[in-house]
């Protein structure tokens, strides 16, 4: 007989998964705030602001953020307060507006590398903005959202997005190897 996995287990399993997965994020924004802290009086390792950028947009803008759109898309039909409503729609376009403050500072970046001339108003407001907003929506995440779906969403639910989950790994869990594996060097250092 095959042992199936409970909804506590499969909703735990993803719970950890996406709180791992906000750690992660943190820990590359904490090295990127890191690095901006001296700027521009301090030179700043473009590279591996670049590398860091990838990263963002590789797992938490493609995986991340559209797997917890499933998440909360399925809790929008299970008869919300206007409030929560409003939560979930504002937490929705906040993904759109991650990926999009993350590839225009990506942008920044790579006119830099290419040694374009940026202006560093425009470098430090961009920056300062993805901080802002990706700090901001985790919060709003863990603290509201998360929750309201551990308290609305069914066994079934669970199953399905965790399933969709299950192919995707995060690159940064490949600490000895793959593309990040000196991102994450470079972090665990500082």
């Amino acid at each position: 007989m095959v042992a199936v996995a409970s909804k506590e287990n499969i909703q735990t399993q993803l719970m950890d998964r996406l709180n791992n997965d906000h750690f992660h994020i943190a820990t590359v924004m904490n090295a990127l705030e890191k690095m901006f802290a001296g700027f521009p009086d301090e030179d700043i390792d473009w590279s591996e602001v670049s590398d860091m950028l990838s990263y963002l947009q590789e797992y938490p803008d493609s995986v991340h953020h559209p797997l917890e759109d499933q998440l909360f898309d399925r809790v929008l039909d299970k008869g919300l307060t206007p409030v929560e409503r409003e939560l979930v729609h504002t937490n929705l376009a906040q993904h759109a507006e991650i990926i999009s403050a993350t590839l225009r500072l990506d942008q920044d970046v790579n006119q830099i590398l290419n040694d374009t001339v940026v202006p560093i108003g425009k470098v430090l407001e961009d920056f300062e903005h993805y901080i802002q907003l990706q700090r901001t929506h985790m919060r709003n995440e863990n603290t509201h959202l998360f929750p309201l779906a551990q308290r609305l969403l069914t066994p079934e639910d669970w199953r399905d997005v965790a399933a969709d989950y299950a192919s995707h790994v995060d690159p940064m869990l490949d600490l000895k190897q793959g593309r990040f594996a000196s991102l994450f060097e470079y972090i665990t250092e500082r």
